[in-house]
């Protein structure tokens, strides 16, 4: 940054960094940008490591022009979130390269207070006061590294910071459209992936390159549909059956995880309720029509009725009751669920979204809609604020928007479940308890474009990814 946070401004230490952030936007807000910036740069001097104060000032110093700054801020913030330490020294190590040494040195102390023990990152530090006169305080380099720094001090010492081992992961999938897209779970930088496409057997090994394996460190198992991933089911036992080393969600996990099979699966758990679901197919059953087997098998209305293997709303229809003229898919199997309304006193219907990792829950989204047919996508979040502010006091406190024993609910289901990863879609009924809509490996993760009004969940979307990441990082020392 041109202008770092340190300058441009007198000190004024009777205000606390949360109060020029309240500032910087108050003046945001009043379209005072160039006023905004340094009020936001007093802010991050004072809140180091607070992502929310650089994405504010991403909007004034792209507002006021500073475009190369405000890249750098974007980027900034993302790292901070992550506490990647070695993409904050990144940041820094380009304005050294630029000469630009306070912004430099700015970066350069945020990446130590992350990673103290970041040798480029004291090096490239101790340069940049250097540079600027301030001799002496380079001199303050951490003494276990003087003698490297005395090895740098004659040439730019802007090498890339020690890149982190990747990982080797062995990703069980289908050629089918059964797999958990997982590629933001798997970033490339800490992650090297070798994909096996269990229904084509030994062909499928490394897309037909090799018929031997790759040495690798965990398997993660991305055959997250039980309704698709039946072709690879052979393939994937055998596999089990030998010396296999870590894997995340084992296939005979996976397979717990049919609609028909929540019910018994989560029985027990308190304050919860699972609706009643059969399967059915047509044409194994010509002698009964929908509605019998509605009535036979104890769903009775209101009923959905959808295709098996099918997600994200495609098919489903909603039957009223025996004389709905509703004409449901007619061939093909179809999962019949019990509909329970689950609309909220103010009129909207609310479907959560949380994601277990290792077993914990963490908020993802909260849609708010008008239709009972609801995901993120068609709820029309950006149309009133009122629903972003609820959805992110979700997210912040998700304990308290659903109440205690809800929250107790989703740590039990995330026990029961026993899978490394997965999710739950669900409502919550005007009693508490926790309507479960669906409970599977296959819920998507993704983070929001930056430049979209749903960045705010950024933050607690990376808690997802860092849980993951450490995750994945126990499972492969495990094996070592």
């Amino acid at each position: 940054m041109s202008a770092t946070p340190d300058s441009h401004i007198a000190p004024a230490p009777s205000m606390t960094g949360e109060e020029w952030l309240a500032l910087g936007r108050l003046l945001q807000d009043t379209g005072r940008h160039a006023e905004a910036v340094p009020a936001l740069q007093q802010a991050a001097s004072r809140l180091p490591l607070n992502a929310d104060v650089y994405l504010a000032l991403v909007v004034s110093l792209d507002a006021t022009e500073q475009k190369a700054d405000a890249a750098s801020a974007r980027l900034g913030a993302d790292a901070i979130a992550r506490r990647r330490a070695s993409d904050i020294f990144d940041i820094g190590r380009v304005y050294a390269k630029h000469k630009q040494w306070e912004a430099a040195a700015h970066w350069l102390e945020k990446a130590l207070l992350i990673e103290p023990g970041l040798a480029p990152a004291h090096i490239c530090l101790a340069w940049a006061l250097r540079q600027m006169g301030r001799r002496e305080q380079a001199g303050q380099i951490d003494p276990r590294r003087r003698r490297l720094y005395l090895n740098y001090r004659h040439q730019p010492a802007f090498s890339a910071a020690k890149a982190t081992r990747r990982r080797s992961v062995l990703i069980m999938c289908s050629s089918q459209v059964a797999n958990l897209p997982f590629g933001h779970l798997l970033p490339p930088a800490h992650n090297r992936t070798f994909k096996w496409v269990m229904d084509e057997g030994e062909a499928g090994m490394l897309r037909g390159r090799s018929k031997r394996l790759p040495p690798y460190d965990v398997i993660f198992n991305v055959i997250s549909d039980a309704d698709r991933g039946a072709s690879c089911r052979e393939a994937q036992a055998r596999f089990m059956a030998a010396d296999h080393g870590p894997i995340l969600n084992p296939p005979e996990r996976i397979d717990r995880t049919y609609r028909e099979y929540t019910g018994a699966l989560l029985a027990g758990v308190p304050d919860i309720l699972v609706p009643t679901t059969m399967r059915w197919d047509r044409q194994s059953n010509p002698a009964f029509v929908i509605h019998a087997a509605l009535e036979r098998g104890g769903v009775g209305y209101p009923a959905l009725v959808r295709p098996v293997g099918e997600h994200g709303g495609d098919g489903i229809v909603l039957l009223a009751s025996r004389s709905d003229p509703t004409d449901p898919p007619t061939q093909g199997e179809m999962y019949l669920t019990r509909y329970h309304e689950y609309r909220s006193p103010d009129g909207y219907f609310r479907k959560y979204r949380v994601i277990f990792i290792d077993r914990v829950p963490y908020p993802y989204h909260l849609a708010i809609g008008s239709q009972w047919l609801l995901h993120y996508f068609s709820a029309d979040m950006l149309s009133d604020q009122w629903k972003l502010d609820e959805e992110r006091r979700f997210l912040d406190d998700p304990a308290q928007a659903l109440g205690a024993k809800a929250w107790a609910a989703l740590h039990a289901i995330a026990q029961r479940m026993d899978l490394d990863y997965c999710g739950i879609d669900f409502s919550l009924l005007p009693d508490g308890r926790v309507l479960v809509f669906e409970t599977n490996a296959s819920m998507l993760v993704h983070p929001e474009a930056e430049q979209d009004r749903l960045r705010f969940k950024n933050v607690y979307i990376d808690r997802i990814f860092d849980a993951f990441d450490a995750l994945l990082a126990r499972h492969a020392a495990s094996a070592q």
